[in-house]
């Protein structure tokens, strides 16, 4: 009966999701993406060691970085949140660190911990980071292969999914997403995996459903999973609101993703796509 239910939802869906814009972007080397509260684009290359900014419109608006390990330079950038409009975090993989910079770029503070002596405090390696509402910061330490979080005190609270966390246990954490209920979303191919703020498990997203995931994107409202063919939407609770065919930019290969404002950004090797959310009725 759930499985049922839930095409019949997916059908219902399909019939009025339109694509509803698509536009070239000077940065095919994108490889990471956010879109702010107002709309601005920011993205990283992390072939190029280089982040981003382009307005709504598409005009680049200012750019940094470049090969180091200065304040305003990266190696191989991997992931980026820039939800809010106010602040910039990037996980700059090859420098071990998280670089926080204000709205226009310019350099604010960084937060690494490799070198500690306590192994519970370190990450090295990280591919992504997160902010929850409160201001908690979630990292995807690929290193070690778990989840680090940070308080708002700029402390290190716990880590998560590693060594002995039984079906929560990750093996190679790519991505790391605070969603709906400020859950966080872990892609760990071949599965999508949820924990809740205490880094306590809470199962796996749709399993049988989501085989082949390739990206994924939350907000407060909304977790979207880029897998091979399709572009699955789940809401509050992990349920499920719909899905459309993966449009062409993942269809080329290399995608990255971001929701903001019930929309769904895909960009790829052709440009940027824009997708409306499927949103239920009592949302």
């Amino acid at each position: 009966m759930i499985g049922r239910g839930l095409m019949l939802l997916v059908t219902s869906v399909l019939s009025v999701i339109p694509v509803c814009a698509q536009a070239p972007l000077s940065t095919a080397g994108g490889t990471s993406l956010d879109v702010d509260i107002n709309g601005i684009l920011t993205v990283i290359d992390s072939r190029a060691s280089t982040l981003r900014q382009y307005s709504r419109d598409l005009r680049l608006l200012r750019e940094i970085g470049g090969q180091g390990w200065g304040n305003d330079q990266f190696d191989r950038p991997a992931g980026v949140w820039a939800r809010n409009g106010l602040d910039v975090f990037v996980a700059d993989y090859g420098n071990h660190r998280i670089q926080r910079f204000d709205k226009n770029l310019a350099f604010v503070s960084t937060l690494s911990t490799r070198d500690s002596d306590n192994p519970d405090q370190r990450f090295g390696y990280p591919l992504d980071v997160s902010i929850s509402r409160l201001g908690e910061l979630y990292i995807c330490d690929s290193e070690n292969e778990r989840i680090v979080k940070v308080g708002t005190s700029n402390t290190i609270e716990r880590t998560f999914g590693g060594y002995g966390a039984g079906s929560g246990r990750l093996y190679h954490p790519v991505m790391a997403k605070c969603g709906p209920g400020d859950d966080i979303y872990v892609l760990d191919p071949p599965r999508v995996l949820i924990f809740d703020t205490f880094g306590n498990s809470l199962g796996e997203l749709a399993s049988g459903m989501v085989t082949h995931p390739l990206s994924i994107a939350a907000d407060q409202r909304t977790v979207a999973v880029l897998d091979s063919t399709q572009v699955f939407f789940f809401g509050p609770g992990s349920r499920m609101e719909g899905m459309i065919p993966l449009p062409a930019p993942g269809k080329e290969g290399a995608i990255c993703c971001a929701l903001s404002r019930d929309s769904l950004y895909l960009l790829g090797a052709s440009g940027l796509t824009v997708i409306p959310v499927p949103l239920q009725p009592d949302r």
